[in-house]
């Protein structure tokens, strides 16, 4: 039994103790941004430039924030990330779930203890209600997807 416990343990940590493949690292990766795209870009000097993705070349990246064109060349790029908000849904939906599942999971004790006594418990109620919405809320929350980082 120890043996296959072992054995266990060592197959799913493998993926652990390799060492990432990125294809982050590649400057031709922004060829998958639209014009008009909103994009940030993260430059060595910390500065992030937030506008909409005009051109890239092997030189620079453009974009235009607000009325002008910024141009952050290629050696000063630390990172370029695109809004991802396509599964904002999906997100919020599993955000609820389980959410509303740890909560009913806290109040499942007091619950059944007060529902025997004819007394019901409305803060019970509200907390797995407050988990379903505080749940929902963070799957809202839109992430950014990291499309070049410079290797270190």
């Amino acid at each position: 039994m120890k043996r296959a416990t072992l054995a266990f343990a060592i197959l799913v940590l493998i993926p652990a103790w390799a060492p990432a493949q990125s294809d982050k690292d590649s400057w031709d990766n922004l060829r998958q941004l639209r014009p008009g795209q909103k994009v940030e870009v993260v430059d060595t000097h910390v500065k992030t430039v937030t506008g909409k993705f005009v051109s890239f070349t092997d030189e620079a990246i453009s974009l235009r924030a607000g009325k002008s064109e910024e141009n952050v060349a290629r050696a000063e790029v630390v990172r370029v990330s695109v809004r991802d908000t396509s599964h904002r849904t999906r997100n919020m939906l599993l955000g609820a779930g389980i959410g509303g599942g740890i909560a009913l999971a806290a109040t499942a004790v007091p619950l059944m203890a007060n529902s025997n006594e004819g007394n019901s418990c409305g803060v019970c109620v509200a907390g797995i209600v407050a988990g379903f919405g505080g749940g929902a809320a963070l799957g809202m929350i839109p992430g950014d997807r990291t499309i070049y980082r410079v290797k270190k």
